[in-house]
């Protein structure tokens, strides 16, 4: 090729060899970006790619040759759509890493909740433990202790001479030290307090209280018969909401013997069954699932 020769498309001097082409079919000498080629695609070309390339004016003619321009076309989506594979794979291995990362993160946390759970369990049985053995020292507190509920309330009533005149009436005899009358936070109800010498003398009077089947007629004879007099252990608050509890889901499943022993509340099916301890509204749902 020529310096001089002038190019087909623009007539301009061709001075710089590298940004020329001659067309395949008609032989003239053509820039590059006359022809409608980037630079890009232009200098990717080989030797032998450039020799077939036809000009704008020859491709347009009947029966010309085809243009390299679709294939370089061709080239370029098949290069952007490599590069758009390469991109979404390097995507892809981000998101792959970072999943991996939550998926860790997961685990860890899960690992966490699971000692927080086993803590959190250890936790409640040490305190349900201490609370149950506080609740045994208020209970020892108490000594021994009955109360008596049915019995109607008088003004200057003497409590001590109420508790000696039951043990007249049941054939007991009452060692009582100390007697005082008290009405229940929530039921509102009055009951006497009595303090009794030994835990001997307390079961023995107990249990012929109910043998005698007390009503407050037999203290005074203007009072009803119909106004039962009942006496058991005194109770700690929580202890005898517990005994209450335990009563009354005995009665909804068919249990037939629900009492006080020391303190201890005990409960039992029927004769041939064994007695359990209650000591909670666990042990008490264990045996009979409410």
């Amino acid at each position: 090729m020529s310096t001089n020769t002038k190019c087909f498309k623009c007539h301009e001097h061709l001075t710089h060899l590298e940004d020329i082409f001659q067309c395949s079919i008609c032989n003239n000498q053509i820039h590059y970006f006359c022809n409608g080629i980037s630079e890009i695609n232009f200098r990717k070309m080989s030797k032998n790619t450039k020799a077939r390339i036809t000009c704008t004016t020859c491709t347009t003619k009947p029966n010309s040759k085809p243009t390299i321009e679709p294939t370089t076309k061709l080239e370029d989506k098949i290069e952007d759509l490599i590069k758009s594979v390469s991109f979404m794979s390097q995507k892809f291995d981000t998101f792959e890493t970072k999943l991996e990362n939550i998926f860790k993160e997961i685990k860890s946390i899960k690992n966490d909740n699971e000692q927080i759970k086993i803590e959190n369990a250890r936790l409640t049985k040490d305190m349900n433990e201490l609370k149950h053995k506080i609740e045994q020292i208020e209970q020892q507190n108490l000594g021994v202790s009955i109360e008596i509920t049915g019995i109607p309330k008088t003004e200057n009533e003497n409590c001590l001479d109420i508790v000696k005149k039951i043990g007249e009436i049941i054939k007991t005899n009452v060692n009582v030290t100390e007697a005082k009358r008290i009405t229940m936070e929530k039921s509102k109800t009055s009951i006497i307090i009595a303090k009794l010498e030994s835990k001997e003398n307390r079961s023995q009077l107990i249990r012929n209280s109910k043998l005698n089947r007390l009503n407050s007629n037999m203290l005074v004879k203007n009072w009803s018969v119909e106004n039962k007099i009942y006496i058991n252990e005194h109770l700690t608050k929580e202890r005898r909401i517990l005994f209450a509890k335990s009563r009354q889901v005995a009665r909804e499943k068919n249990f037939k013997f629900v009492w006080i022993n020391n303190a201890d509340i005990l409960i039992r099916k029927d004769e041939n069954s064994r007695i359990s301890r209650i000591r909670s509204i666990n042990d008490l749902e264990k045996l009979i699932p409410f």
